[in-house]
């Protein structure tokens, strides 16, 4: 959560807004995301998603 949070600070600050994403970058050139705007419960419920895909290919 921190390094999502210093990510998007410092993208901010060097300002790197692309106006058709709508959306701050990183110095690679992925979308920065706020951290006040991830939900808890969405981000658990991807996880849970992604390792039951694991489980199944195994």
């Amino acid at each position: 959560m921190s390094r999502i949070y210093y990510t998007f600070k410092e993208s901010k600050r060097a300002m790197r807004w692309d106006a058709d994403r709508e959306c701050y970058l990183d110095p690679n050139g992925n979308i920065a995301v706020d951290p006040d705007s991830i939900s808890f419960e969405a981000l658990i419920q991807q996880i849970a998603d992604e390792e039951e895909g694991y489980q199944r290919l195994w």
